[in-house]
């Protein structure tokens, strides 16, 4: 048991340190607009939601936020409250989604669609403008296209566990919480 737990401890301080470092890599790519990015740190926090839970997807969450905000300094400035808030909602979403229904190329889609739409709200919020909302669609469009990329990505990594036989919590075999099985109780 405490293998197990070493080994949880172990992968989540790696799924982080890889995240920060994807949301670090990630801010020096261009960007055609505001918000567009690929959200390659995503691919953590579904690894860690698919094998570990919904808590420990939010702790991959708030844990790339504030310490790529940190190195980047940037923390508690609005791009800080507009990463955290869509990182948020990205993770409840996904979290939120029976994963036995949606594969983890669909709960990725949820996710990102949900990334990009809480950002826009509130850059729209404080802005102060509603017509900034009409860019929404286009943004949804490019968020389908990372979701598919980032939830294939993390399909990948899932098989490598599955392939190494690597525990998830909940004492359920890999393979079967990768392709979707029903949520174990670290899952609601």
């Amino acid at each position: 048991m405490a293998l197990r737990a070493n080994t949880r401890t172990t992968t989540l301080a790696l799924f982080i340190a890889m995240a920060v470092a994807l949301h670090w890599v990630e801010s020096f790519l261009p960007s055609p607009l505001p918000f567009l990015r690929l959200g390659l740190a995503n691919i953590l926090t579904l690894c860690a939601l698919y094998l570990f839970g919904g808590p420990a997807a939010l702790v991959v969450t708030l844990s790339r936020v504030v310490i790529g905000c940190l190195m980047a300094g940037s923390l508690f400035t609005p791009a800080f409250f507009f990463a955290l808030g869509g990182g948020l909602a990205s993770a409840l979403v996904m979290w939120a989604l029976p994963k036995g229904v949606f594969s983890p190329i669909g709960v990725s889609i949820a996710g990102a669609c949900a990334h990009m739409a809480t950002q826009l709200l509130l850059a729209a919020f404080l802005i102060r403008h509603v017509s900034l909302l009409k860019v929404l669609p286009l943004f949804l469009l490019v968020s389908v296209i990372t979701g598919i990329l980032n939830g294939y990505c993390a399909r990948l990594i899932m098989s490598v566990f599955r392939v190494r036989r690597i525990a998830s919590v909940s004492g359920q075999p890999p393979a079967a919480r990768v392709m979707g099985s029903s949520p174990s109780p670290a899952d609601e």
